[in-house]
């Protein structure tokens, strides 16, 4: 029964998963990449350096890390520019450098640059929710096996209940929009204080007919397009 319970425990929580998915961050390394990638990063304040070293994206504190003397050291905040990784992703700290902004659509608007920047925020409730969730499993399986007198199977079955830290992290996918030198959050109120009056109504027309889903990039790429883009006009998309 023990073995049922952990399985069950498993399938609820999401912990199951495939050796052939890419990588998903983890408690014990809470980053972008599984591996330190090489990436040129631009910095400075009154003097613009660029320099190229091993790089990641620590999710949970939402910093640039990067290795010097095979240390791992995390970047100063207001000292970032810019971080383009050797595998064309690029990340620019927006929201007053609380947030690195991986940028995942970028076109020239009105003579201007246009983005679109992806953030991924660990969602620190669905943290403690499975945290408390394996703790009762693991209190449950001491008493039901202690009552049994199954000393053996106790020690087993608590073998087996996973290392929350061991575990990918829960993750929310926020977006931000950079128009007109303005960088705010893509909610329905700031994107509808920023397009033309005339279009409010057809906007929320728009997002009930699309099903438009505010964490999810396709939905957010549509709303750019139908709403910020100039169609006549050149564009970049990064993958």
């Amino acid at each position: 029964m023990c073995k049922v319970l952990i399985t069950l425990l498993l399938l609820t929580l999401g912990f199951a998963q495939s050796q052939a998915e890419e990588w998903e961050p983890i408690g014990t390394w809470p980053f972008e990449y599984k591996n330190f990638q090489v990436a040129t990063v631009y910095s400075g304040v009154f003097k613009i350096m660029k320099t190229q070293t091993p790089c990641n994206i620590h999710l949970g504190n939402q910093a640039l890390w990067f290795v010097q003397n095979d240390t791992l050291k995390e970047a100063q905040r207001t000292s970032i520019i810019r971080v383009e990784f050797n595998n064309g992703d690029v990340f620019i700290p927006i929201a007053n450098g609380m947030c690195m902004g991986k940028v995942v659509r970028e076109d020239t608007l009105a003579g201007k640059v246009a983005r679109i920047y992806q953030v991924r925020l660990v969602d620190q409730n669905k943290v403690d929710e499975r945290a408390v969730a394996i703790m009762n499993m693991t209190q449950n399986l001491q008493q039901s096996d202690f009552s049994l007198g199954l000393w053996g199977a106790q020690l087993s079955d608590i073998n087996s209940v996973p290392d929350p830290d061991e575990l990918p992290i829960p993750l929310n996918n926020v977006f931000f929009f950079q128009y007109k030198d303005e960088i705010f959050e893509a909610t329905e109120k700031q994107i509808l204080a920023h397009i033309r009056p005339d279009r409010k109504r057809e906007y929320r027309n728009f997002t009930r007919e699309a099903e438009i889903i505010s964490q999810n990039l396709s939905s957010m790429l549509r709303i750019w397009e139908s709403f910020f883009v100039r169609y006549d006009q050149p564009q970049k998309v990064r993958k």
